[in-house]
């Protein structure tokens, strides 16, 4: 799972363990500025398909970690299988989305949201 926290301006996700390696990256730092939704709705089938061009990991009906591209947009993906998710929609950054599991989404969802109202 990803660890999400709120320093300064800027939106720190890190990659934990064995997911560093597998997702090519082990922290993402995004202006709150570019946050433009987040949610918690991903539903599995809308993972990315084996034969989708990407630089990372698909291990299939397992893991997907990386950058994958879907309908034309680049999305970031740390997420396991029946993992909670939260799906992090952002403007003016290299990512459409950002699509990571993490412990608690409605805490992550909070968090992310009290920062970005904050900074209004």
């Amino acid at each position: 799972m990803a660890r999400v926290a709120i320093e300064d301006d800027q939106l720190i996700i890190n990659m934990q363990g064995a997911r560093k390696f597998l997702a090519l990256k082990s922290t993402l730092s995004i202006p709150l500025d570019n946050v433009q939704a987040v949610t918690s709705c991903l539903k599995w089938k809308d993972a990315p398909g084996i034969f989708q061009p990407r630089a990372g990991t698909n291990i299939p009906n397992t893991y997907f970690g990386g950058t994958f591209w879907q309908d034309g947009n680049k999305v970031f993906y740390d997420l396991r299988k029946q993992e909670d998710s939260v799906v992090i929609t952002l403007n003016d950054e290299d990512f459409e989305h950002v699509i990571i599991g993490v412990e608690d989404p409605n805490e992550t969802i909070e968090l992310i949201e009290k920062a970005i109202m904050k900074k209004d």
